[in-house]
This record gives C-alpha cells, sequence and structure tokens, in this order.
C-alpha cells in the first residue's frame, strides 16, 4: 500500500513537472510571437522607409540614395545616410530619377508646379504628376527650380539666408557690425519674399552710424511668366537725416530669361513715398513715383552666384526729381550651407535735402548660413 503510494506521489509530480514545463514552454512561445510581431513592423517600417527612398542616376552610371532635397542654380541635391554631406549633381547629368515625394516645380515658362517627379529615359522627358493639372511632360532643360515640400510645412517651402560680418580696427576705436537676413515662401500662385539689411558702425569723436533697409513683397503668379506684386520698403540713415522712408509700390512684370542659370526680369509701376527727417523741424515729403525694375541673377558657375538689382523712381509730383537704387550682390557657397558674401548698395538722390549728399553707398562682406 505504502509503495502504491509513493508511485502515485512520484506519478503527481511528473505530471506537476510536465504542467510547469508546457507552461513555461506556452509562455516562451507567447513572448516569441509578441517579439515576432514587434519584429514584424519594425522590418516592415524599415521597409518602408528603404522603399520610400529616392534614387538618382548619372550618366555616367553612378547611382545614389537618399532623399531629394532640391534642385537649384543647375545643380541637385541629395542627402544620404551614409554621408553627413549632402551630394551634388550637374542637374543635366542626372539620367534618371526615381522618387514618390511631393515637390515643388518652377518651370521656364513661368509655370509653377505640385506633385511627384520621374524620369522617362527611353524619351528624356520629365514626368511631373501635378495634382491639379495632371500629367506634365518637359524636356529636363525647361526645370528652373525644385524642392521637397513633402511635409506641408512652412520650413518645407521656405528659403532662408542670413549673414553677418564685424570689423575692429585700433585707429580711433572703429567697430563696424553689417547683417543681412533674405526670406522667400513661394506656393504655386503666389510668394512672399522680404530682406533686412543692417549697417552699424561707431568709433572715437564721430556720431555712430544706423543704416537699416527692409522690405517685404508680395507676388502673384500668371501664365507665360508674367506677374504682378506689392511692395513695402523702409529705409533710415542718420548720415542723411533720413528718420524714415517709406515707400509703397505696386507693378506688373514679366521674365525675359528664367532657365536653371539666368534669370532677368523687368516691371514697372507706381509708388507712393513718404519721408521724415531727424531735425523735427523739416518738413515731411511726400512724393507720387513712377517705378521701373531690374533683376538679373547669373549662377552655375562652379560655386559662385552673382545677382544685380536696379530700381529707378522718377517723380510725377516733384519737378526734376529721381531716385534710384543699385544692388550688386556676389556670394560664393561653401559646404554644409556656408557662404561668404560680398556685397555694393548704392542710392541716388537727384534732389536731396539742402546741405546733404546725392548719393550713399555701403560695401558689406560677410560669412553666412542658408536653410
Amino acid at each position: 500500500m505504502v509503495h502504491f503510494i509513493v508511485k502515485i506521489y512520484l506519478l503527481n509530480c511528473t505530471f506537476a513537472n510536465y504542467y510547469k514545463k508546457l507552461n513555461l514552454t506556452l509562455k516562451i512561445l507567447l513572448k516569441m510571437k509578441i517579439i515576432t510581431i514587434i519584429l514584424f513592423f519594425i522590418f516592415t517600417i524599415i521597409g518602408f522607409s528603404a522603399y520610400s527612398q529616392d534614387t538618382l542616376v548619372a550618366k555616367d552610371g553612378t547611382v545614389l540614395h537618399g532623399e531629394i532635397k532640391e534642385m537649384n542654380h543647375g545643380t541637385i541635391t541629395m542627402g544620404t545616410s551614409f554621408s553627413d554631406d549632402d551630394f551634388t549633381i550637374t542637374w543635366l547629368e542626372v539620367n534618371k530619377i526615381v522618387s514618390s515625394r511631393l515637390f515643388r516645380f518652377t518651370l521656364t515658362d513661368g509655370s509653377r508646379l505640385y506633385g511627384t517627379i520621374r524620369k522617362d529615359t527611353m524619351i528624356n522627358k520629365l514626368i511631373i504628376e501635378d495634382k491639379e493639372v495632371g500629367t506634365v511632360s518637359i524636356d529636363p532643360n525647361q526645370l528652373v527650380y525644385l524642392k521637397q515640400v513633402d511635409g506641408g510645412s512652412f520650413l518645407d517651402v521656405m528659403n532662408l539666408s542670413m549673414d553677418f560680418g564685424y570689423s575692429l580696427s585700433k585707429a580711433n576705436n572703429l567697430q563696424s557690425l553689417n547683417g543681412s537676413l533674405n526670406v522667400d515662401y513661394i506656393m504655386s500662385k503666389w510668394g512672399l519674399k522680404g530682406f533686412y539689411n543692417a549697417l552699424l558702425s561707431s568709433q572715437d569723436n564721430i556720431e555712430s552710424t544706423n543704416r537699416q533697409e527692409g522690405e517685404v513683397t508680395g507676388e502673384r503668379f500668371f501664365p507665360k511668366d508674367y506677374y504682378a506684386k506689392i511692395t513695402t520698403n523702409l529705409f533710415t540713415n542718420n548720415a542723411q537725416d533720413i528718420k524714415l522712408r517709406s515707400t509703397y509700390s505696386a507693378s506688373i512684370g514679366k521674365y525675359l530669361i528664367h532657365t536653371n542659370r539666368i534669370y532677368l526680369n523687368t516691371d514697372i509701376g507706381i509708388a507712393r513715398t513718404l519721408e521724415n527727417y531727424i531735425p523735427d523741424s523739416l518738413s515731411d515729403r511726400k512724393n507720387i513715383e513712377g517705378k521701373f525694375g531690374i533683376e538679373y541673377n547669373m549662377f552655375d558657375i562652379d560655386d559662385l552666384n552673382l545677382f544685380l538689382k536696379i530700381n529707378i523712381f522718377p517723380s510725377i509730383t516733384e519737378s526734376y526729381r529721381i531716385r534710384s537704387t543699385y544692388n550688386f550682390t556676389i556670394k560664393y557657397d561653401l559646404p554644409r550651407d556656408f557662404y561668404i558674401k560680398g556685397s555694393i548698395d548704392y542710392k541716388y538722390d537727384t534732389k536731396p535735402l539742402e546741405g546733404m549728399y546725392p548719393d550713399d553707398y555701403v560695401y558689406t562682406f560677410g560669412i553666412g548660413w542658408e536653410l
């Protein structure tokens, strides 16, 4: 009897061990299932990430996988996971494009599109799938500008650059600080852009110089590269006793040349100018003026960019007065979106305040960074 009880006890212990082992096995399998599901999702996400990568194939056979960021000034930029620096390729050397991302485009005829892009190597055409227009087939030379706007956020669409310069001289304790900020936000049918320039200098026994200028322009684009724009320009310069010159203008214009190497556009319109002077006893000046402007931008000279802007304001209400502004800028691109820039800003007035020089100019040089 005792022997039988011992056998039953041992058998129960065996079943208990089997049960524990079975329970442990089930728990392990369950954990493995959860891990398998997690791994499945991880690899799925990785797979989708890999699938959403862009591909560029150059004419020499070089293949790049990554993220197409922008094509500007005749050069396309791609970021890759294996390098901290972006890769750049001359646009006309690209043989094939594969991407499912969303971009905004500017064409030589002034058209602005939003959609995806691919290149049909059989017919050497770019195929743009615009959300509104539909399928557009163009020659690669017709594409002036491309930028990724996949996220659609403000920063995806905006371009921004800023630079600063500083000089210090022992003679008369001369110190000078100059800086500029440029920004634009361009959509398919309208755009907003602006700039701000400042020059502040001081030295012993001489009055400090404060010269600042800011401008905001709203543009509306039309077919065949025509456009209309409204501009507000604010200028102050204590060296000319100008407390504030406010110029509000409206004009229409057209791009005469619009390629991925050169921009040339002109506009004509009317302006309203209000001038306040530092001695409050001086009478303010109010003018209605005509406006004629021209802009020339040449790029794709390696990393060099040349820009010239001229505005002429012949007065309608004040006889024999013509104001004009000239800006020439040369910029050289450096790695990691840095650049060095030099500029000349010149203003001329045929009828300045009595005792003031008719012209005003400033030369600046600085290093900057662009987004």
